[in-house]
């Protein structure tokens, strides 16, 4: 019987404790832990031999030997009552060195103290082995070709994420836990991961010279004002966050104002140390600090997965748009009929705007104007009222950006635009 053939060569070979024995077969019984498993192999060999010296006097004594020696009781019972002068010195495991127990005692007891720093639902553990652990256990697999086990890591992960959950009353959960805790059992230490946690708003820009985001570059400090910094002062005291990154759908000027429902935004809070907060009045706070500026509508809860299809629907959606803008010569309401009946229902074609070239890539963007209406304002201003479709430069639009931009308010008036004011006044959905 090629089992039995195979543990008697494993334990007359090397001492190994059950633990280890079970994990090196343990897709053979899956309903057992490998301890389990590995106490019931040995039974397995020390019964066939027992009823080989039963039948023939056959039993071989280096089987019940190795097998007292690495721990098995029965076998142990066995000798001392039948083989009288048999020296049995007990061994510890080849491969963990009887050390498994205590590792994951450790493991768990430094887990626990370092997850009473912070708040979570769902957790995950790691663990970093010293490399001679792994390795011997590696090598008893391929001298004994054996192809039916699981890895040691595999199995202390599975027992140090069991207990922890049980010592916390929290769940273990591999996708995306709130934090991954990763046990270096050569170090005795823990590190920890803590997950970004992702919230849902929209944001109303009611005055202009405030941008979206903070400044970026490395060679000077940016003073602007920013959502970015505003929800930063607001949010990270609140969540004990080490950093916030902003994700909106979509973005305008900083001259521009964002009115009517408001742009949707995504706000990612990283390492947060609290996460059990209540969201109903984090947008008052908000709004108190800042509401003459800036509104925010209420936060609710987001995954990760939500940022790229923000991102993807940002470009989807049509926007709407109030620009007053200032031409060379006065327009007459012909031509500013004509105009918008040239423009409604067009397809645009934009050259990456000169303005924006140095962040983003010189290539020809294809967007569609829905609707474009004109009216005089008085003293050679105008006013344009634009529905199109996302990622379209509505400055551009106007002004033509020396011809990158076809056809433009300028280019049909033949007259040079100027933009005095502008304003997002809706977004699909938004």
């Amino acid at each position: 019987m090629e089992l039995l053939k195979n543990l008697k060569k494993i334990i007359t070979s090397i001492p190994i404790c059950d633990r280890c024995l079970g994990r090196q077969f343990s897709s053979l019984i899956p309903s057992y832990d490998n301890e389990t498993k590995g106490r019931i192999l040995k039974d397995f060999l020390f019964m066939s031999e027992k009823m080989e010296a039963e039948k023939r006097g056959k039993g071989s004594l280096k089987v019940f030997k190795a097998l007292a020696e690495s721990g098995h009781s029965p076998s142990l019972a066995f000798l001392k009552k039948g083989k009288q002068g048999v020296k049995i010195a007990s061994k510890p495991c080849y491969i963990c060195n009887g050390i498994i127990s205590q590792l994951v005692e450790k493991a768990v007891n430094k887990i626990v103290e370092e997850a009473s720093r912070i708040e979570f639902d769902t957790f995950y553990t790691g663990l970093t082995l010293p490399v001679s652990l792994e390795e011997r256990d590696e090598k008893v697999k391929s001298f004994f070709k054996l192809g039916l086990g699981e890895a040691l890591k595999n199995e202390l992960n599975r027992e140090i994420n069991r207990s922890v959950a049980k010592a916390l009353g929290k769940k273990a959960r591999m996708k995306r836990p709130d934090v991954l805790f990763v046990y270096d059992a050569t170090n005795d230490k823990v590190s920890i991961q803590i997950n970004s946690i992702f919230l849902r708003s929209s944001y109303r820009k009611l005055v202009g010279g405030i941008a979206q985001t903070k400044w970026r570059g490395t060679n000077s400090e940016d003073i602007t004002p920013s959502i970015e910094k505003m929800l930063e002062e607001v949010l990270l005291p609140v969540f004990k966050g080490r950093k916030l990154k902003f994700h909106g759908a979509g973005r305008e000027d900083v001259d521009v104002k964002m009115l009517g429902e408001g742009r949707p935004f995504i706000v990612e809070i990283l390492e947060p140390k609290a996460r059990n907060i209540n969201l109903s009045e984090l947008h008052l706070e908000f709004n108190r600090r800042f509401g003459s500026m800036v509104e925010v509508s209420p936060f609710s809860k987001a995954s990760y997965l939500d940022v790229p299809r923000l991102k993807l629907e940002a470009e989807r959606k049509r926007k709407s748009y109030r620009v007053v803008f200032e031409a060379e010569r006065e327009v007459s309401e012909e031509e500013l009929k004509e105009v918008s009946r040239k423009l409604t229902g067009c397809l645009i074609r934009q050259r990456t705007p000169l303005r924006v070239l140095k962040r983003r890539g010189d290539r020809v963007r294809k967007k569609m104007v829905y609707e474009a209406v004109f009216k005089p304002l008085g003293h050679n201003r105008y006013e344009a009222l634009v529905t199109c479709s996302g990622g379209l430069y509505v400055k551009e639009l106007l002004h033509g950006d020396e011809g990158r931009t076809v056809p433009s308010v300028a280019e049909l008036l033949n007259t040079k635009v100027k933009i005095v004011e502008m304003e997002v006044t809706g977004i699909e959905g938004g």
